[in-house]
């Protein structure tokens, strides 16, 4: 019989994943929906495909903007009122997204969704991965949330647009989020209050960013999302464009990237906890994104590029997590806010430039092979510090992650 210790460990860890990936879930959702409606939002806009890919751009700057402070604000605020803001914050933009009738108001709440998004990711990730002692396994099924948003953006959306109108389909979106903002007042675990006396903010940060180990975990989140929103971001244009797929199909096509990440995140979470490999597993995600590149550069046939996209995901499923789970074994738990957060705002500069770089590529050029060169250029140098991420494990592959002193 489970005496009162261990239900009252498992509760809170249960509640917490629960929380946790219908937040991902939105969240990612919210962030990839526009992707679909590239073609749709040109005529309505009066744009090209650069400014459309800002679209995407906006919401990742916002994001990335925010990440610092809302770091900050998951480290030294109740952690689970900075989750509840930033989903309320969200609902309300992305309603306001859906009815613009101008492009740079569009911009313009596009952008405040990404910063009511940044809210979101450390502080859940804070207080997911501080129920378990699974971490790896619980950052996998929060992924595994991230990927199902991405399905319902990439697949559900389009669809949902072609019935009823993409205004109607972003209103829709919006009408989720706020479920989401139930589900975590309900279910999202309340934790203790932050110590009296932290150090001052800036200091909080440089001891983050001034150590080496920082360095290895930034640059393989920047080299993962640059390369990824290759194929993420532009495979249904792709596919649209180049093959004569509707919105919907080639949503579809595109959405096997996360359903492939969802799949796959929580073997991999699962893997790097039994084995004690986070790094050797990096290393691998890195190789496959590699693969997935190499297909949509040598093969000029829809059925790779299916083949193509399930990889990319399980590529994603590979590195992400666990980079994350990373990140909060080197700077511990207590710290995991601000050191998440610095980490995913290196990752997500790469994602905003690579969402306007691969749309002017294309406009330059007119030829997404370009696109795709670029994206396995940048998979192959995340090679590099996935590989250095070794430093981090000890030789008895205990599975637990050196702090820097």
């Amino acid at each position: 019989m489970i005496g009162p210790t261990g239900a009252n460990v498992r509760r809170p860890q249960a509640s917490a994943l629960i929380a946790g990936w219908t937040i991902f879930t939105v969240a990612n959702a919210q962030r990839i929906a526009v992707v679909p409606f590239f073609n749709d939002l040109r005529p309505v806009f009066h744009i090209e495909y650069t400014a459309a890919g800002g679209l995407l751009s906006a919401y990742l700057l916002g994001y990335v903007l925010a990440q610092v402070p809302a770091g900050l604000a998951a480290d030294n605020l109740p952690t689970r009122h900075v989750t509840v803001a930033g989903l309320a914050t969200l609902t309300i933009t992305s309603g306001l997204f859906a009815v613009t009738s101008t492009y740079w108001t569009a911009m313009l709440m596009r952008g405040l969704m990404g910063v009511s998004a940044a809210a979101l990711y450390s502080s859940t990730v804070k207080i997911a991965l501080g129920a378990t002692a699974t971490r790896g396994t619980a950052m996998g099924v929060l992924q595994s949330g991230a990927g199902t948003g991405m399905v319902v953006g990439l697949f559900a959306m389009p669809l949902l647009g072609e019935a009823t109108g993409w205004r109607t389909a972003f209103l829709a979106m919006a009408a989720v989020s706020c479920v989401a903002l139930g589900v975590a007042a309900l279910f999202l675990p309340r934790v203790a209050p932050p110590q009296p006396g932290a150090e001052p903010l800036l200091r909080q940060v440089s001891r983050i960013v001034g150590q080496r180990h920082f360095a290895y975990l930034s640059s393989c989140v920047f080299l993962a999302l640059f390369s990824a929103y290759g194929i993420t971001a532009w495979l249904p244009t792709y596919l649209r464009n180049d093959f004569g797929f509707s919105g919907a199909a080639s949503g579809a096509v595109a959405s096997l990237v996360n359903v492939a990440l969802l799949a796959a995140s929580p073997f991999a979470g699962t893997l790097s906890d039994r084995f004690g490999t986070r790094a050797a597993v990096v290393t691998t995600g890195f190789g496959v994104l590699i693969v997935a590149f190499s297909l949509l550069v040598g093969l000029h046939r829809a059925a790779w590029v299916a083949v193509s996209a399930a990889l990319g995901g399980v590529g994603l499923a590979l590195t992400l997590p666990i980079i994350t789970t990373l990140t909060t074994e080197v700077f511990g738990i207590g710290r995991a806010g601000i050191a998440v957060s610095l980490n995913l705002a290196f990752g997500q500069i790469a994602s905003t430039v690579s969402g306007v770089l691969f749309g002017y590529i294309l406009d330059a050029t007119g030829s997404f092979t370009r696109v795709w060169i670029v994206g396995l250029a940048v998979a192959v140098l995340g090679i590099v510090p996935a590989v250095a991420l070794r430093h981090l494990e000890p030789a008895d592959g205990s599975g637990a992650a050196r702090p820097e002193r």
